[in-house]
């Protein structure tokens, strides 16, 4: 059983995240586009990193290319008098729903596979999908590891 814990930090977080949900990816990098907004060129950024201009455009290409690392995000950042704020938003709505979907999975397959065997013994489960319901409110009442298998 899920711990009363675990269950009040999801919900936590998932609050904090429907906040940020609709924060996305800029195309052309957030580096970018704060230093423009701020009138700064890519070589005043790069003095105020105490790096060379062409390190500076690197790390902006880099950004907008999934390559640069959060420390150097995190250093352009304090240079644009910025800070870094990163976050792994669920897809959906929420990270319960990702265990209910992930629920459903495994109960399809854990009905499935005793279906089968019944079946072979001439006797069924019954109502599948009732089945499937119950199976997988109770896996996503009560997550673990194994839910992940």
């Amino acid at each position: 059983m899920a711990s009363k814990f675990t269950q009040l930090q999801r919900q936590t977080l998932d609050r904090y995240l429907a906040n940020v949900r609709g924060c996305d990816r800029l195309t052309g990098g957030w580096l970018k586009a704060i230093r423009k907004s701020l009138g700064m060129s890519v070589r005043q950024m790069a003095d105020r990193m105490g790096i060379t201009q062409q390190s500076a455009a690197r790390l902006e290409a880099n950004e907008v290319e999934d390559a640069i690392t959060l420390k150097s995000l995190r250093k352009a950042a304090e240079a644009l008098n910025c800070r870094l704020v990163y976050a792994l938003v669920p897809e959906g709505d929420s990270l319960q729903a990702i265990i209910d979907r992930q629920a459903l999975i495994k109960a399809k397959d854990i009905v499935a596979a005793v279906d089968h065997t019944m079946q072979l013994e001439a006797q069924g489960v019954g109502n599948l999908h009732q089945k499937i319901q119950e199976i997988a409110e109770e896996l996503a009442k009560n997550p673990n590891t194994k839910l992940w298998d």
